[in-house]
């Protein structure tokens, strides 16, 4: 029996994977099994390829983790303006005596500023959190293989009244935070089952 590889050279064995008869040069000892120079080159190319995949998976998450921080900070900015405004106008009207002084009104409006921005800011976080929780659980038992439009318009109603209440809720008592942390350490790459689930999941 001759090499495939070789013909003019006699084979030592045959590959346990494609069965091809090989010479001593042509196959190697890989994991407890003979295989010819063919088939480790595929092996060899499919986990680069595999490795290939998951690098851009892992970019495309750091990537995506680092757009919605940035964005993230314009919606605390963006929504902290509106009091800011409501506050110098305040400052405009005669004041009544009983009012607090110029030094507490903006005491006042800087902190509703502040809490606006959070409440904003945590619901950014912590709503797309779970809305897709709640997805890829009513997907897997079916729910929304079934439905039909008076359902879900039901189905929207009671989300929104009772379920968007609950996450919203969840996001300014520290949801919110959580999903930002999340997102901080897969933006600088430290990316866990988790922390992918958590920030390749969360689409708005």
């Amino acid at each position: 029996m001759k090499c495939f590889y070789h013909p003019e050279q006699d084979a030592v064995g045959m590959c346990s994977q494609c069965g091809k008869a090989a010479c001593h040069n042509c196959m190697k000892e890989v994991e407890g099994g003979i295989l010819c120079k063919g088939c480790i080159a595929h092996q060899l190319q499919a986990m680069q390829d595999e490795s290939k995949v998951a690098e851009e998976e892992r970019r495309a998450i750091v990537d995506r983790a680092q757009r919605r921080l940035k964005i993230s900070k314009v919606v605390f900015a963006v929504s902290a303006v509106p009091p800011l405004f409501a506050g110098a106008y305040q400052l405009t009207l005669p004041r009544d005596p009983q009012a607090p002084g110029v030094v507490g009104m903006i005491v006042g409006v800087l902190l509703a500023s502040a809490i606006m921005g959070y409440i904003v800011w945590s619901c950014f976080w912590g709503l797309p959190a779970i809305w897709t929780g709640l997805r890829r659980k009513f997907t897997k038992m079916g729910f929304f293989v079934v439905l039909n439009p008076i359902t879900w318009l039901i189905f929207l109603s009671f989300f929104v009244l009772i379920v968007a209440w609950f996450a919203y809720m969840n996001s300014i008592f520290g949801g919110g935070l959580s999903q930002y942390l999340k997102a901080r350490r897969s933006a600088k790459g430290e990316i866990g089952p988790g922390v992918r689930a958590a920030v390749a999941g969360a689409r708005l």
